[in-house]
């Protein structure tokens, strides 16, 4: 070998080092590829998809609020959907996999408000059913006995009156 040889060291004694070094640079880029396909694990239709059944779940839990129903759970659960949406959009370039599960539990509170307010509406609709009776029957309480005080006052005051005052004697202030 010549003195120029020592001090350059050349890759032609290393062929499997060659081999190994080019391997694992080729899988480094391959696993950086495939990383970046998958962070576009969701896309903008799927991220639609959601929101849409979330407006429809919102639709669906105010049509119950119309007919006086509760709705504040289905709204605290709508928020949480609209939350996991929103993280989903900025998780979607770091972690995919996480996105496209948080898109998935919004689908899946959304159907469940959709599937739950029928019967908070058909429970408000008896509630202010009931309400209403309630309603109707105190104020024909309230117009009986205000009749029966019109009618027959004048006759009751005059008998309690009198037993309450029988005992007691009138006599004249000059007399």
């Amino acid at each position: 070998m010549s003195s120029s040889g020592a001090r350059y060291p050349t890759w032609r004694g290393a062929g499997f080092s060659k081999i190994l070094l080019f391997l694992l640079l080729a899988f480094i880029a391959l696993s950086l590829c495939s990383r970046a396909d998958g962070a576009a694990a969701i896309t903008q239709t799927q991220v639609s998809a959601t929101n849409g059944a979330i407006q429809s779940a919102f639709a669906s839990a105010y049509s119950a609020e119309k007919s006086g129903g509760n709705v504040s759970s289905l709204d605290a659960k709508l928020n949480d959907a609209i939350g996991l949406v929103q993280r989903a959009e900025s998780e979607n370039a770091t972690n995919a996999v996480q996105a496209a599960a948080d898109l998935q539990n919004a689908t899946a509170i959304a159907q469940s408000v959709v599937a739950a307010s029928p019967s908070i509406a058909r429970a408000g609709s008896a509630a202010r059913q009931t309400t209403e009776v309630t309603s109707v029957s105190a104020a024909s309480a309230i117009i009986l006995v205000a009749a029966l005080t019109y009618i027959l006052g004048g006759r009751i005051y005059r008998k309690a009156w009198l037993r309450l005052y029988r005992d007691y004697v009138v006599r004249p202030a000059n007399g």
